[in-house]
């Protein structure tokens, strides 16, 4: 989160894996991209660093000056999965107006590495990054 505040995409060696898989909403990036998890192209974009800086770099051009801020992380529960809450905050580039929104991560962690990362949030707020973004 120190890395987004900050603008950059960078994300810690290892930290992401290739089979590190992402959804919005309970939909894969691979089905919000338009492809199939089969199509070795799609897997690529949607999967790992390249997943996670497809989706920062969409919020980092929609939002002004975006920052992150965690609120609380869980313990893993029995099945090694972590939730957090977090808060999202910048200045829509379309209306020139404040942006704040909630969301929960959901971390899933196996045999030492992330497996998959799960964002929940408001439709409504997903709506709104997006009009920014075509703006």
């Amino acid at each position: 989160m120190a890395a987004f505040n900050r603008g950059s995409l960078d994300v810690p060696a290892n930290f992401l894996t290739p089979r590190t898989t992402f959804s919005l909403n309970s939909r894969s990036y691979e089905s919000i991209l338009g492809g199939s998890p089969d199509d070795p192209l799609i897997r690529l974009l949607a999967r790992g660093a390249a997943g996670y800086r497809t989706a920062a770099k969409a919020l980092q051009y929609a939002l002004q000056g975006p920052r992150v801020v965690l609120e609380s992380l869980t313990e893993p529960d029995d099945s090694g999965v972590r939730t957090a809450a977090f808060r999202v905050e910048g200045q829509l580039r379309d209306a020139d107006e404040p942006f704040v929104a909630g969301a929960t991560l959901r971390l899933g962690c196996a045999e030492g590495e992330l497996r998959s990362v799960d964002v929940q949030c408001a439709e409504g707020d997903l709506a709104r990054v997006a009009a920014s973004r075509r703006a």
